[in-house]
């Protein structure tokens, strides 16, 4: 799964989501339907919007961010006038846990 947060006007979520999963399954291969595009609710609606999608090393922000950040912006753009931000948190796999388990490449230390 790839964790996509959307923080925008309400009213163009629905409209934008299909977009936003398309484009980042495009860039980073893999299927629109293992992206997940959450909604941060912001009062009042934010005029602008900001897009943040976790990636798990500074390699794939390297290899994709620039890509990410263009294709998405020019996806949005085809729909509202607002100004798009996209932004990257980084979550190493070595810190995130499945069902209590590391998901890390390779054997994961803790000592």
């Amino acid at each position: 799964m790839i964790f996509v947060d959307y923080i925008g006007p309400g009213a163009l979520f629905t409209q934008l989501q299909p977009r936003i999963a398309a484009e980042v399954g495009s860039v980073m291969r893999a299927q629109p339907s293992s992206i997940v595009v959450r909604r941060f609710v912001a009062e009042p609606d934010p005029p602008e919007i900001e897009i943040w999608i976790e990636l798990s090393s500074d390699e794939q922000l390297f290899r994709y961010g620039r890509a990410l950040a263009q294709g998405i912006s020019q996806g949005l753009r085809e729909v509202t006038n607002a100004d798009v931000w996209v932004m990257f948190r980084i979550v190493p796999l070595s810190q995130a846990f499945l069902n209590g388990q590391p998901r890390a490449r390779g054997h994961a230390a803790f000592d």
